[in-house]
């Protein structure tokens, strides 16, 4: 989900401030939709402060039909359909003036409810998208989906999958420290965590097929990994120490498979 389709939805929401939780966990990992929320309920938390003119054509209108109006004295207590109806098309003086007062106040409600939309909008400002947020956010989004596939088998292999396109990921962020460590940091907690307590719930008799697999591919995402941090070792050392990481939790995971794998 992308700020695009949560700042319409708020927009469309009855209760902005009330948010669903699939629009409250993107908001979570995003402070631009967050200052889009407050701005939002700012507004509509004014709304109702603005001055609305009383209505004067109930009160006129009972008048006349009730034969009270000034100078209506001696006229029956319903008024002639006629007569009512002409005074409706063809409106006295101070009718008329009464409409004109009325058609101010809704055009000064409407000139401040877009003055108030104006300042509160950011319009000389605009934050620069977070690209690392919304990194974390499709990382996190693809590893709740792996997780609640329908067997412990199914997630395992999800899991695995997960954690291969993550270590591709992270070869091509060698010269971007800061992404790759973020990729390292997700790998660890995919493989270390995950992986493993989902590989505990998959039967005995699957398990020598299914993890034999898992940890073959731990086996050889370990040796990529100590390749590139002795590559970066000297260069950048940051990106040496993400795919350290990254070795250190293949390693670690791929003993435990094959520990489960043995019984």
């Amino acid at each position: 989900m992308n700020c695009t389709i949560v700042q319409r939805r708020l927009l469309s929401a009855e209760q902005p401030d009330q948010p669903a939780a699939d629009i409250k966990s993107h908001m979570g990992q995003c402070p631009s939709c967050r200052a889009w929320q407050r701005r939002l309920v700012q507004m509509e938390r004014q709304v109702p402060l603005l001055p609305i003119p009383p209505s004067t054509t109930k009160d006129l209108f009972l008048q006349r039909l009730t034969g009270t109006c000034q100078g209506d004295t001696g006229r029956p207590a319903i008024a002639d359909p006629a007569t009512l109806w002409r005074s409706q098309l063809m409106p006295g003086p101070k009718e008329r003036a009464l409409r004109k007062v009325s058609l101010a106040f809704a055009l000064a409600a409407s000139l401040l409810v877009f003055a108030l939309a104006w300042w509160s909008w950011p319009h000389d400002h605009i934050p620069a998208p977070d690209f690392a947020q919304q990194d974390q956010a499709r990382l996190e989004e693809s590893l709740h989906t792996s997780l609640y596939a329908n067997t412990p088998k199914e997630r395992v292999l999800l899991l695995v999958q997960l954690a291969e396109e993550v270590h591709g990921e992270a070869r091509k962020l060698a010269d971007n420290s800061d992404r790759l460590e973020q990729r390292a940091l997700f790998y660890s907690r995919v493989v270390g965590e995950h992986l493993i307590e989902q590989a505990r719930q998959v039967p005995a008799k699957d398990r020598a097929v299914v993890l034999q697999r898992v940890a073959d591919s731990l086996r050889e995402a370990e040796s990529t990994a100590s390749r590139w941090e002795a590559q970066l070792q000297k260069s950048a050392p940051r990106s040496a120490a993400s795919f350290r990481r990254i070795a250190l939790a293949s390693r670690k995971s791929e003993r435990d498979l094959r520990a489960l794998m043995n019984g």
